[in-house]
C-alpha cells in the first residue's frame, strides 16, 4: 500500500524564473530562500513519487474540451514556459492510473490524458523542489483560471479522493503531494466566457491547441518586457497573511473559501488556491510550517504551506527544546 508522506502547497510565477532575486533582499529573495531549503527538507524526505496539483494556463486544456480535472496517467511533458522544463517527465504509470480509478471508484470523473502537457503552473513548483527532475509525478490539472471552476469544497473532496486513492494503490511508494498557485494577483484573463476579453484572444482561447506554439513567444516576450520595464502587480497580502494563519490553525479552511469573495479581494488568480485544497486534503493532516512575501514585482503574493519544515528551522526547533529541558 503507497503512503502520503506530506503536503507543500506554494505560489508560483512567471517571473520567478525571468526575473530571479538575485541577492537576498531583492523582490522574491526572502521566498526563494525559504524554498531553497523546503527543497532540502524534500530532499531529506526522498519521496518515491509526486503527484503535482496545478493548473493551466491556456497552454495544453483549450475551450475545445474543458474538464474541471484532468488527470495524467502515461506520459507528461513540460512546453518550457518562463524556463521551466521542456520535454518529457518521470511519471509513474501504475500510481497514476491507481489514483484515476480511484476517484473514479468514489464518485468522481476527472479527464484522463495519455499525453499531457503541462506548463509553468505545475513544472515550476516541481523543477525548483526536485531540480533533478527525477522524482516520478503524477501531474492533476485543477482548472483554476476560467469556468468550469469547480467550488473550493469540491476540489477539498477531489483531493480527499486523490489522497485515498494512492493509500489503495498496489506497491509501498512514498507519495509527496503538492498544491502549486496562488496567491492574491490579478492575471490577465483566460476564460473565454469573459465579455471584456478581445475577440482574438477569444478564438486562442477556444481554438488555440494548433497555435499553441506559433503564439508562445509571443507571450513569453510580453512577460520579459514586464519584467524588464520593472512593472508592477497588485498583491493583497493582508488577505494572504491571514489565510496562512488560518490554515494554520485549520487546514480544513481551503475546503470552505467563497469564490466570490476570494475573488473579490484577491483576485481570480487566488483562484489557484484551489489546488492547495486539493493537496492540503489528499494529505489530511496539518500544515505546521509557512513562509510569505509579497512580491508585487512578481505580480503575486507568494506564499508556502506545508506539512514538513526546513532543515534548519528543525534544527532551531531541536536546539530550542534542548535549552528549555536544560534552563
Amino acid at each position: 500500500m503507497a503512503t502520503v508522506i506530506g503536503c507543500i502547497n506554494l505560489s508560483h510565477s512567471p517571473f520567478w524564473n525571468i526575473a530571479p532575486a538575485r541577492m537576498p533582499d531583492a523582490p522574491g529573495g526572502r521566498f526563494s530562500a525559504a524554498v531553497e531549503r523546503l527543497r532540502e527538507a524534500a530532499a531529506e524526505l526522498a519521496p518515491d513519487a509526486v503527484v503535482v496539483f496545478g493548473p493551466d494556463h491556456a497552454r495544453n486544456l483549450f475551450y475545445d474540451c474543458m474538464p474541471p480535472f484532468c488527470i495524467g496517467v502515461e506520459r507528461v511533458t513540460g512546453v518550457g514556459d518562463y524556463g521551466t522544463p521542456r520535454g518529457e517527465l518521470p511519471l509513474p504509470g501504475p500510481l497514476a492510473r491507481a489514483i484515476f480509478e480511484g476517484v473514479t471508484a468514489q464518485g468522481f470523473d476527472p479527464a484522463v490524458s495519455l499525453d499531457l502537457g503541462i506548463d509553468h503552473g505545475l513544472a515550476q513548483v516541481y523543477s525548483k523542489l526536485f531540480p533533478a527532475l527525477d522524482v516520478p509525478m503524477v501531474p492533476v490539472i485543477v482548472n483554476s483560471g476560467c469556468p468550469p471552476l469547480p467550488s473550493f469544497r469540491r476540489c477539498f473532496d477531489f483531493g480527499h479522493a486523490v489522497g485515498r486513492a494512492i493509500e489503495s494503490a498496489a506497491g509501498s511508494a512514498r507519495v509527496l503531494v503538492i498544491g502549486s498557485g496562488g496567491m492574491s494577483h490579478w492575471p490577465p484573463s483566460i476564460s473565454a466566457e469573459d465579455p471584456e476579453i478581445a475577440p482574438e484572444w477569444r478564438d486562442f482561447l477556444i481554438h488555440g491547441r494548433p497555435r499553441m506554439v506559433e503564439v508562445e513567444p509571443s507571450r513569453q516576450q510580453r512577460a520579459i518586457q514586464l519584467a524588464e520595464g520593472e512593472s508592477t502587480g497588485q498583491v493583497n497580502a493582508d488577505w494572504d497573511r491571514a489565510l496562512l494563519d488560518r490554515i494554520g490553525r485549520d487546514p480544513g479552511v481551503l475546503g470552505r473559501l467563497d469564490e466570490e469573495d476570494v475573488e473579490a479581494v484577491a483576485g481570480p488568480g487566488a483562484m489557484e488556491v484551489r489546488t492547495w485544497a486539493a493537496a492540503t486534503a489528499a494529505w489530511g493532516g496539518a500544515l505546521t510550517w509557512t513562509a510569505y512575501e509579497p512580491v508585487p514585482e512578481w505580480i503575486t503574493g507568494m506564499g508556502v504551506a506545508s506539512s514538513i519544515a526546513p532543515v534548519d528551522h528543525v534544527a532551531a526547533d531541536l536546539a530550542a527544546a534542548r535549552e528549555g529541558s536544560t534552563g
